[in-house]
């Protein structure tokens, strides 16, 4: 069985740093790239994606030819935006590799940009069984067969909170947040998680870092584990996860499945530094073993 799914993210090229491990620089990266990766590796997923591609660094061309990845709706940039990805024990920065105005120090004000969903051909949105949107800004213009994931955008959600998540969202999608949007909503994260989904009456895959991931939906709620991970470096593992489950439940398995599969694609994603373990993997046909699933007791 085959089936599409579509992935709006952006691209950059990224300078890695782990503290106190060490460092990469020049990555391949950004939540578009991931997510096209994640995707790719359920099986009998076709991945589509809508991203600006630069044309400074034609290694981004070359990995999608190489891995099947259409992205002929893609538009052309003339430079990839460059980022440090900054992760120590005090927590994790993502900043510009340049000086954002005249000072060396980083604001308050600067942020990273998103990718411009304005410029999304409508052409991308047809015939997609499955659609992760990395970050939205909108309504994803979807059919209404297309199982749809929302990502959401981290600064959206300090600032709009449910709101912001009810006005990207259609109807019974599938909101996928990280552990630092939830805290956002609530400092509990799990109870984040209930909220959006009681509030939105859509089910949610809470992205918990190392704890895994928690399963909110009409039919109760899940934790799900991943008791034989090593981590390496974390860059991804959240946008490739995401997409994975969207393409799990496009491919027609359950919730519980999909987040399975979607822990199994992050267990990869940590394994090593970037993009590379993802890009050489074979797609995934079952969760990975020593991933496990608890129904909790309500």
């Amino acid at each position: 069985m085959s089936f599409t799914v579509g992935v709006s993210g952006g691209l950059s090229v990224d300078h890695l740093v782990v503290a106190p491990t060490g460092a990469r620089f020049n990555q391949l990266g950004g939540p578009g790239l991931y997510a096209a990766l994640g995707a790719r590796l359920v099986d009998g997923a076709a991945v589509r994606l809508s991203a600006d591609v630069p044309r400074d660094d034609p290694r981004f061309d070359q990995l999608f030819t190489e891995l099947g990845i259409d992205h002929t709706q893609c538009a052309y940039v003339g430079s990839a935006s460059r980022l440090w990805i900054l992760n120590s024990d005090q927590g994790r920065r993502i900043v510009f590799t340049s000086a954002q105005g005249n000072v060396e120090l980083e604001t308050e004000e600067s942020t990273v940009e998103s990718f411009d969903f304005a410029s999304v051909p409508a052409a991308f949105y047809r015939g997609l069984d499955g659609l992760l949107e990395s970050s939205p800004d909108r309504l994803p213009p979807t059919e209404a067969t297309t199982i749809v994931g929302i990502d959401p955008h981290q600064l959206r959600v300090l600032s709009g909170g449910l709101d912001y998540l009810r006005e990207v969202s259609p109807e019974r999608a599938v909101i996928l947040p990280s552990r630092v949007q939830l805290t956002l909503i609530d400092n509990d994260p799990k109870a984040a998680a209930r909220t959006i989904a009681t509030t939105l009456g859509s089910p949610v895959v809470a992205r918990l870092d190392r704890e895994g991931m928690y399963v909110v939906s009409e039919d109760g709620t899940w934790s799900v584990h991943d008791n034989d991970v090593t981590v390496y470096e974390t860059t991804g593992a959240g946008d490739s996860s995401a997409a994975a489950i969207i393409a799990a439940l496009s491919g027609g398995a359950d919730l519980v499945t999909a987040a399975m599969l979607g822990v199994s694609v992050a267990r990869l994603a940590v394994a090593d530094w970037g993009h590379l373990v993802l890009s050489g993997a074979t797609p995934l046909i079952n969760p990975f073993n020593g991933i496990t699933a608890t129904k909790e007791l309500k």
